[in-house]
């Protein structure tokens, strides 16, 4: 130990000079230092680092002795084995002078002669150690570059977690202040009851109360217990009214216009203490208390008038504030209680006092103010959203409606004229969002405004909301606004179902016809509109396919008004619609020539989609009309239908060409011999139907009826294989066989048994030569 000790003296001996040098560059080191700042380290960090200090901070030497570390008799470590010092190096001669220099990160011998230069006031030595000092000189430390030196960078702090506590104490005095009030009610009760306590001494109590209350919620908030104090002042308000509440309603102390201004006082002491600690939670209450108080106070002197006065007054100040202070939570507190309290006020007493216009004219009041609070810019559009905008919309028609005539129809169409102004407005400012929500608005209250009116022909509604809702279409398309395409389409399309459905007209010159009319015009606007405004979510298929709807609402048309031409004027009721006779017969004609014309556009470009409706619209009145009688039931107009008839087989002809032709742009293959099969069907159900109604209407006799459709059967089926043969369509002459077959039966089965031998006679002898004509036509068909 002893020539340890004499070693380390040995050492510092010759490094004493190297050692005044060092100070000397230190102090100076530690001067620069302290003009600069001090890098903010983050609380964690300083933690740690005063706790590195207090475990390795050594215990100050003695004035003239180093500080040199020796091995206590008896001294182990953790682990019980005994500790021996290792050989003294410079670094803890230095170290015991209250200098180290600098080692890589991670050492612990590092960390503690740092914190010990710390702790004695001398800055630490920089990064990078010193430079080589030529012999006789004295070492000179070089300062590290500012890029070099740590950056203190304080933490940015994170979502603060739930503090059970800290909540606690938020609502403990809430509770409290609850059961106070409740305490000192029935304290009161106990008091009344006992005769202790007047009623002129309870009042003055309460507003004492109330006062104090208000005080020492006003000392808590100034000594940092915030929301203790806003409990005390919500307090104050909630005992203010409740006293002034029972000074006029329960003692009648106070007139109704004294206590009203009480109670307006703390409305006001309450807005007041909320504007000035930034509370929303005391706005929120002191606008349930205000929009409460004319309910819980009656007297001779309170009036309709004064009563909308102040919900106005009181909405406006509520709103202020909540604008002020970018209240959320109290812009639609306020927004739901205005109308609420009016609505309840109505209720209760405005319906019975004729007050409608008045209350009204508040609400509509409070509608304007939102939106002009809302263009202006006022309101942030995270508070004032775009479904409350709606909402304001709505609620304001709705107050309308209470107005009375013709004050209400004039109202409306203010609103109307204002909405489409406003929309001209926004279009000004190129906010097409905002352009697109007044547009709609605009639509709707235009057709409202429309609604109305009490007219004495209600379907002219129907035609203005038509006209009006195409036009709504037109400006949207036009614009690109999806709003007012929405609404607009909804007005149109609800009243366009109205019009197909329910609206039928007797006469040509008629409100009725007019209606349809307008809507025919009103559809064909609406496809230019589409054609010529696209939009991005439009396609051309889609378009296309659209006009299927239009030829529909023509086919309507023409089908009622074909009913008009026929039966008269004033004659278009149910029964004449669905009559069964030649009038029916000419109508199904009328739309399946239209049906025809509509097949034809299929070389149009836009007209695919109407061509294959017209087909099967062709197909599906082509068998309608098998089922409709030829003539009526007092007979007559037979050659009418048959040439309506006629028709239909030339259309199905042309139609199965047609097929067969482009038979490979359709979906569905299907060969020249199936639609020839399919026209064989028809054609022979027609001819049955027309042979049975002939001869109903000429009143041929049952004798006569069998000779001649039994000679028709046999030539029909002649014809079957003849063009089957001819036209290789194997199926056809199949059925011509089958037919043929079936014909001998009933040449053979029925016929001779159901007519006379003179009948019989000529009946064989006809279809004996014809069979014999056509058999030697087929042998030199097929060259026997």
């Amino acid at each position: 130990m002893d020539d340890e000790l004499k070693e380390l003296l040995r050492r510092l001996a010759g490094a004493e000079e190297e050692m005044r040098a060092i100070r000397i560059r230190l102090e100076e080191m530690q001067a620069e230092e302290k003009e600069q700042p001090e890098p903010v380290r983050p609380a964690s960090e300083e933690t740690a680092l005063e706790n590195r200090r207090e475990e390795q901070a050594p215990v100050p030497p003695q004035s003239g002795e180093p500080d040199v570390r020796r091995e206590e008799p008896g001294q182990t470590d953790r682990r019980g084995k005994k500790q021996t010092a290792p050989a003294a190096s410079l670094s803890d001669m230095m170290a015991s002078i209250g200098f180290a220099p600098e080692k890589p990160s991670g050492e612990k011998s590092q960390a503690g002669s740092s914190e010990r230069l710390k702790i004695s006031g001398q800055p630490e030595r920089p990064s990078g150690g010193a430079q080589e000092v030529p012999a006789g000189e004295a070492p000179v430390f070089q300062k590290p570059p500012r890029e070099n030196m740590p950056a203190g960078r304080p933490e940015v702090p994170g979502p603060e977690p739930f503090n059970f506590e800290r909540q606690f104490a938020v609502w403990l005095p809430r509770v409290f202040m609850f059961i106070l009030l409740l305490g000192v009610l029935w304290g009161l009760k106990v008091s009344f009851d006992m005769g202790w306590i007047t009623p002129g001494v309870r009042i003055a109590l309460g507003y004492a109360a109330s006062v104090l209350l208000g005080w020492l919620g006003f000392r808590s908030i100034q000594i940092g217990k915030r929301g203790y104090g806003l409990t005390l002042w919500g307090g104050t308000i909630a005992l203010g009214i409740l006293t002034t509440f029972a000074a006029n309603q329960l003692y009648g102390f106070l007139p109704i216009m004294a206590a009203f201004i009480i109670g307006i006082g703390y409305v006001a002491a309450g807005l007041y203490a909320s504007v000035r600690t930034h509370s929303e939670t005391l706005t929120v209450f002191t606008a349930v208390a205000g929009f409460l108080l004319p309910f819980l106070l009656e007297g001779e002197g309170a009036s309709a008038l004064m009563f909308c006065l102040y919900v106005l007054v009181l909405f406006l100040a509520l709103l202020g504030v909540s604008v002020r202070g970018r209240h959320k939570v109290t812009f639609y507190v306020v927004f739901a209680l205005s109308h609420l309290t009016l609505f309840v006020y109505l209720m209760l007493e405005g319906v019975l006092g004729g007050h409608e216009n008045l209350v009204a004219g508040t609400a509509l009041v409070q509608h304007l103010v939102l939106l002009f609070f809302y263009l202006k810019g006022s309101i942030p559009r995270q508070t004032f959203t775009e479904v409350l905008l709606y909402v304001n919309f709505a609620v304001g028609m709705a107050w309308i409606g209470l107005l009375e005539e013709p004050l209400m129809q004039a109202a409306y169409g203010v609103g109307a004229v204002l909405y489409a102004a406003l929309a001209v407005y926004s279009k000004l400012l190129e906010d097409r969002t905002l352009r697109d929500v007044l547009s709609a608005m605009a639509v709707a209250a235009a057709s409202v405004f429309i609604l109305s009116f009490y007219l004495d022909e209600p379907v002219a509604k129907v035609m203005m909301l038509l006209a009006a809702g195409a036009a709504g279409i037109w400006v949207a398309l036009r614009l690109g606004a999806v709003r007012t395409l929405v609404v607009s389409g909804s007005v149109y399309m609800l009243n366009a179902a109205l019009t197909a459905a329910f609206v039928g007209f007797g006469s040509i010159i008629s409100i009725e016809h007019a209606v349809w009319l307008v809507l025919l015009a009103t559809l064909a606007v609406i496809y230019i509109a589409l054609y010529k405004y696209p939009q991005p979510w439009t396609k051309r298929d889609g378009l296309d396919a659209s006009l299927i709807a239009g030829q529909a609402a023509v086919m309507v048309y023409l089908f009622r008004l074909s009913g008009v031409l026929l039966l008269g004027p004033g004659t278009m009721t149910f029964g004449s619609v669905v009559s069964f006779g030649p009038e029916l017969h000419i109508r199904l004609g009328i739309l399946g020539a239209a049906a025809l014309g509509s097949f034809l556009l299929h070389k149009h470009p836009h007209g695919k989609y109407v061509a294959v409706a017209g087909a099967i619209e062709f197909a599906v009145l082509g068998i309608l009309i098998m089922f409709v009688p030829m003539s009526g039931w007092a007979g007559g107009s037979y050659p009418a239908s048959l040439v309506i008839g006629l028709l239909f087989a030339a259309g199905f002809a042309y139609l199965s060409a047609s097929a067969v032709k482009a038979r490979d742009a359709l979906p569905v293959q299907i060969s020249a011999s199936g639609y020839a099969i399919f026209l064989l069907a028809v054609y022979f159900i027609y001819m049955n139907k027309w042979f049975f109604a002939a001869a109903r209407e000429y009143g041929w006799t049952g004798e006569t009826s069998l000779f001649m459709h039994t000679f028709l059967l046999f030539l029909f089926a002649f014809a079957s294989i003849t063009a089957g043969g001819k036209r290789h369509w194997k199926g056809v002459r199949i059925a011509g066989f089958i037919l043929l077959a079936v014909s001998f039966l009933k040449l053979f089965l029925i016929d001779m048994a159901a007519v006379s031998v003179m009948i019989r006679a000529v009946l064989f002898i006809l279809v004996g030569a014809a069979g014999l004509v056509y058999s030697r036509t087929l042998q030199k068909h097929d060259g026997d």
